[in-house]
């Protein structure tokens, strides 16, 4: 029964397929897929410029030596050559451009290497068809950095934009690790204060918020590790007060000034995490006998008041009165 079937199907597809009108669309289907072909070969034999990828590496490096500036992955090379050999290119992996470390290898304790551009084209000549023709290398001048293990230990700087919303303030930025290790030549280390990292971008922060940020590159030199985590640490803004007296100076041993009110209210904005650590005694409100004598001379009957400190991390600072009544008693009459 299958077999039937199959048979009157088969049938079918042959009065369809070559029925005058179907005969014409198969020999014009047939042209020109050998048409397309003849296209194909002759557009192959021709010759174009294209950019292929040829690795590089370095080798032979000791252990004990560092390359603090390496040498790039890969070399992009612009190549003219006929279609059909350009085709191998891209169904062949290409063997990479070795460069021999003990080639270039000076003796000393840093060294710079710089490839000339003629040695790196016969380098990538070498590893191409020789019927190509190289027309640029990018990048068409090779040099890398390396020392035999010196370093120190640096400490990273964070460079950016670090902002907080208007109720909080900025505590601290860390990093983890504080300091890095960098492999450089000895007047490179000399000179190095710090490590940069790249431009950290923090807005409208709220709570505390640690991110990774990598290190900007130094000319010649390695930095392990090449990135760092920042964390911000970010405290509320709170209200306070205190209760300060005010303090008198240079006054004779017979005197002694009173002043009405004998303490001034200090109101301030500080942190949280701070706010502890702020008393009464770190706000200072002094009168000399000097400045007392110079304004009874002016015939002043008030002293203004004048804040002498402000502790470090307090803002908005505000206090009340301004201005105090005083008295100056002559301690032996009270006697």
């Amino acid at each position: 029964m299958n077999r039937l079937r199959i048979q009157t199907l088969w049938k079918k597809v042959r009065t369809l397929l070559f029925t005058a009108r179907n005969r014409e669309f198969l020999v014009f289907l047939f042209f020109l897929f050998v048409s397309s072909v003849f296209w194909l070969l002759q557009t192959l034999d021709e010759t174009f410029e294209t950019e292929i990828v040829v690795p590089l590496e370095l080798v032979d490096v000791p252990e004990e030596v560092v390359v603090t500036t390496p040498l790039p992955d890969q070399l992009r090379v612009t190549v003219k050559e006929k279609g059909t050999t350009l085709l191998r290119y891209w169904n062949h992996k290409i063997p990479p451009v070795q460069i021999p470390f003990p080639d270039y290898d000076n003796g000393t304790a840093n060294g710079r290497v710089r490839l000339s551009p003629s040695e790196i084209q016969k380098a990538v000549q070498e590893r191409l068809f020789s019927s190509s023709k190289v027309q640029s290398i990018r990048p068409d001048t090779l040099e890398f950095y390396y020392n035999h293990g010196m370093h120190a230990m640096v400490p990273v700087v964070v460079t950016g934009e670090v902002e907080t919303n208007p109720r909080f303030y900025l505590m601290e930025l860390q990093t983890d690790p504080a300091d890095v290790k960098v492999f450089a030549a000895s007047s490179t280390l000399d000179t190095l204060t710090a490590v940069r990292t790249v431009p950290v971008s923090l807005t409208d922060l709220k709570e505390n918020t640690t991110v990774e940020v990598k290190l900007a590159p130094i000319r010649g030199a390695k930095v392990e590790p090449d990135r760092v985590n920042v964390t911000a640490l970010v405290d509320v803004y709170m209200e306070s007060s205190v209760e300060v007296p005010v303090v008198s100076l240079n006054f004779p041993g017979d005197k002694q000034l009173r002043t009405f009110p004998s303490t001034i209210k200090v109101t301030y904005t500080i942190g949280y995490a701070r706010s502890k650590e702020v008393t009464r005694r770190n706000f200072v409100f002094v009168i000399t006998y000097e400045e007392l004598l110079e304004l009874q001379n002016q015939g002043v009957t008030k002293i203004p008041v004048h804040l002498k400190t402000i502790p470090e991390g307090v803002t908005n600072v505000r206090f009340e009165p301004q201005e105090l009544d005083f008295l100056v008693e002559n301690i032996n009459e009270e006697d």
